[in-house]
């Protein structure tokens, strides 16, 4: 999401995300869980599973295709385009590590 500027600006990104969460409580897996008294899910556990149905769903539409070759290339390029391309900061990815070799007092202490 873009940085939004401004009083107006700092409320859309919480209006956006309330509204998500209110989406994912009318879920029918959460009502359910909620109906009969049960917890309810986590947002991120809900996310997982509407994502693995969705998956699910666009493997049996190929399997069941006429032509699944075709059909198979279509939902690839469909998730291939759907799929965020971000660069991380973890794990020192992308880092320029600087010298690699060991210092004075490493080499010291191995010869010790």
């Amino acid at each position: 999401m873009s940085k939004q500027q401004g009083d107006e600006g700092a409320v859309r990104g919480m209006t956006l995300s309330l509204l998500c969460d209110h989406l994912l409580l009318l879920h029918p897996e959460q009502s359910a869980r909620l109906k009969n008294k049960q917890p309810g899910m986590p947002v991120g556990c809900l996310i997982e599973h509407i994502n693995a149905a969705a998956l699910i769903d666009g493997v049996s539409q190929i399997i069941n295709s006429d032509e699944p070759k075709s059909e198979f290339e279509k939902f690839k390029l469909l998730m291939e385009a759907s799929l965020p391309d971000r660069q991380s900061s973890k794990h020192m990815a992308g880092r320029d590590l600087g010298r690699l070799e060991p210092t004075a007092s490493l080499k010291y202490q191995k010869a010790a």
